[in-house]
Parts: C-alpha cells; sequence; structure tokens
C-alpha cells in the first residue's frame, strides 16, 4: 500500500473519468509524472488549478493510485494570453515527453521558475526563460548538447557557422545558420546578451531537437500561439 503525504507537485493535465470524477496528472518533485485519480472532484467548488504549486497526497495499492488531499503551497497566480499559451505548451511538452515515475528535481525546479516568473517578465525575458527550460528538458531527457565542441570534438569557433545534424551535433560549414558565437554564448550561461536573432536561432534549433522526439502528432498548444 502506497501512503504518500504533501509532495510538492504541479498539475500539467486533467481529463474526465467516470462521471463525477477526474484523471490527473502531477509533476511532483520527488516522484516525476504521476497521474491519480481525483474521485468525485467535478462536483467540488474548489477545482485544483495548474501553474500552482501545491502539496499532494495519494495512495493506492494499484499503479493508478487516488488522489488523497491537495493543499496550496503558492501564492495566487492567473496566468492570461499569450502567457497561458507558453505554459500549455510547456505543460503539453512534460505531457508528452516525460517518462511516468522517474524524478527529475532539476525539470520540477525549472519548471517552477519559469511560471513563477513568465507573467512578470519583458517579451525577450520570455522567451529566453522558454529556451533555458527547453533546453534543461532535452538534457534531461538525455538529448543534451556540447555547445562548446562540434561533432569532431573541435572547439565551436566564435567566427565560424554551423549545421546541426540530429543525433550527433554541430558541424562547421561556410554557409551554416547558426554562428558560433551564439553557441558559445549559450554554453557559458551569457544568455541574457542574445538578441533577438540569437533567440530565433535558438528557438529553431530547439524545435528541431524536439521534433525528432514529438515524431509526426504536432503539438496542439503551438496551434495557439499569436507568433509560431
Amino acid at each position: 500500500m502506497t501512503n504518500i503525504e504533501l509532495t510538492p507537485a504541479f498539475l500539467i493535465h486533467r481529463r474526465t473519468y467516470q462521471g463525477s470524477s477526474l484523471l490527473l496528472d502531477f509533476l511532483t518533485r520527488d516522484y516525476g509524472k504521476i497521474r491519480l485519480i481525483a474521485r468525485g472532484i467535478r462536483k467540488s467548488k474548489t477545482p485544483i488549478q495548474m501553474f500552482h504549486c501545491l502539496n499532494i497526497s495519494f495512495k493506492g495499492r494499484s499503479a493508478l493510485k487516488t488522489l488523497a488531499n491537495a493543499e496550496s503551497n503558492d501564492v495566487p497566480r492567473r496566468l492570461l494570453g499569450n502567457d497561458l499559451v507558453l505554459a500549455i505548451y510547456v505543460n503539453e511538452l512534460l505531457s508528452r515527453l516525460l517518462p511516468e515515475a522517474e524524478a527529475h528535481p532539476k525539470i520540477f525546479s525549472s519548471y517552477q521558475r519559469f511560471v513563477e516568473g513568465i507573467s512578470r517578465s519583458t517579451d525577450c525575458d520570455k522567451e529566453l526563460t522558454l529556451r533555458l527550460f527547453e533546453n534543461q528538458f532535452l538534457q534531461e531527457l538525455g538529448y543534451g548538447l556540447d555547445f562548446r565542441c562540434d561533432v569532431s570534438g573541435e572547439p565551436i569557433s566564435s567566427i565560424m557557422n554551423y549545421h546541426f545534424v540530429e543525433q550527433q551535433g554541430f558541424v562547421a560549414h561556410a554557409d551554416g545558420k547558426i554562428p558560433g558565437e551564439i553557441l558559445l554564448r549559450f554554453a557559458c550561461g551569457a544568455v541574457q546578451d542574445l538578441n533577438t536573432e540569437g533567440l530565433r536561432i535558438i528557438k529553431g534549433l530547439n524545435r528541431q531537437r524536439l521534433r525528432s522526439l514529438l515524431g509526426d502528432k504536432p503539438l496542439k498548444s503551438r496551434e495557439l500561439f499569436v507568433v509560431n
């Protein structure tokens, strides 16, 4: 019998289950992504909110366990407009790609920073925070990149351009679309110095990396973006 008390979690997906109940997917700090039954919760006057850190308790003997309690562990937060769209996009990435029941505390911390800061950030900072989350997410899944070296082990040069080859890395090429200077800034954490063009390049790179994992089924949240 599993009986977990008050573990930090974010709700990332929900769907109806047997009339008055819901199936809830949570990103937890200590247990990774888990799916729980919330019995009778559709009749509740205090629904569990997304993008809000909770302490949840759950129990059960089977693989599909039951939510026993959920308590707020956060300040009130309401995401609107494009902030909401970006957060839905991140939730969909987690739902689609994060394996179940594998603890990833770094992903949890990165997600928490994202939802806490997005509504207080400038548009440029929001874009930057999103790209950093995507990169951290890919690293934690085992698809990290070495931004300091190319595929042959040679150091990335700030005066050269590069192609990205999936599952390999960066290849120096005169017609490459990725400047070495951008890769080196990303590698050393000087991401605050990236301009709009640099962020656009990192966005394209991350999309290419994610596409191979998502397969032929596109993300539904991308249909909501004002600027895609």
